[in-house]
């Protein structure tokens, strides 16, 4: 896929402030103006809030989080005929419950579930006490991904936090708190167009094709990583054997990265040092480089300077003190 415009953040839309009577009106408007057109009907008589927090905005894939009182949200074909795109829509419930109906399917998205609907089909979705990350992807590039024929799209599936399906729910849950210019990367957008497409793919029973694999691959590694940061003797040669793949695949996998997996690996070092600096402040610098899996002091300091400009004293003190 090539690169394309994103925008990045933006102003939290709210009903705050609105009156009692203005407020829903205003939530179904900031949903249909930001994630996808639909009608609303709210579910009790207690004063309702919403919550819109844009991360990305782009043509092939928007991402937002969002929060509001119990409600219903309708999609009919009076929505979709007036919509200028065809899309899918991801929600992943991080508070509450989502119930979703869409073509004859019925399902319960609870904590740390995913669901994906087809935008070119009626639905409905019921959320309570809902708070949850809103993901809108082009439908054509999904399908494509996964391999699908139009025919073949289901009207709704759900990914549960296990196996494969975890890698691409942890991959939307981590991609929120990323940095401005890490969102902002076509190449990590990619991926998660593509980490959708395995999962709708595997959920189908059928392979992904093979970006959406490679995407389903990557994710398995970046986990890997994650899971092992502490472990110094990590090496390619490891990491492609505890992943299953051939030296040589690791390497294409991370092929955008200028340094491969082991520039990733470092990278994410440094950020886990970060984290601790700021939340064990008595925990002593080289107790740090040695959670991290730095080799010695000197290799610390000189990975942590490199990444962020300072050392990792100057960067504790300048935190802390701000």
């Amino acid at each position: 896929m090539n690169a394309y415009d994103v925008t990045v953040g933006g102003p939290r839309i709210s009903t705050a402030g609105a009156s009692a009577k203005e407020a829903f009106d205003l939530w179904a408007s900031i949903l249909s103006e930001s994630m996808v057109k639909c009608s609303m009907e709210p579910l009790s008589d207690e004063p309702f809030h919403g919550v819109l927090d844009p991360c990305v905005r782009s043509e092939p894939i928007s991402i937002a989080r969002v929060a509001n009182s119990d409600t219903i949200a309708r999609r009919t074909q009076r929505h979709i005929a007036a919509s200028d795109e065809s899309y899918v829509l991801a929600c992943l419930t991080t508070a509450g419950v989502c119930d979703v109906r869409c073509g004859g399917t019925y399902l319960r998205s609870p904590v740390g579930t995913m669901v994906l609907v087809d935008g070119e089909r009626p639905q409905e979705a019921i959320t309570t006490g809902y708070e949850g990350i809103m993901i809108r992807v082009r439908r054509d590039l999904l399908l494509r991904a996964a391999g699908l024929r139009d025919g073949e799209f289901p009207p709704a599936g759900r990914l549960q936090p296990i196996g494969h399906e975890a890698l691409v729910i942890d991959f939307f849950r981590r991609l929120v708190h990323l940095s401005p210019e890490a969102l902002g990367n076509t190449v990590m957008l990619n991926s998660g167009i593509g980490l959708l497409a395995a999962g709708l793919a595997l959920g189908g029973g059928r392979p992904p094709d093979e970006s959406a694999a490679n995407a389903l691959l990557r994710q398995q590694v970046i986990a890997f990583l994650k899971a092992h940061l502490g472990n110094p003797e990590l090496t390619p040669d490891r990491i492609a054997v505890a992943c299953g793949l051939s030296r040589r695949k690791l390497f294409r996998l991370f092929a955008d990265i200028d340094g491969g997996p082991m520039m990733l690996l470092r990278r994410m070092r440094a950020e886990r040092a970060r984290e601790l600096l700021v939340a064990a402040p008595d925990r002593t610098i080289a107790a740090i480089a040695v959670a991290c899996g730095f080799t010695g002091d000197r290799n610390f300091y000189r990975v942590f300077r490199a990444e962020t400009g300072l050392t990792p004293r100057e960067y504790r003190d300048h935190v802390l003190i701000c």
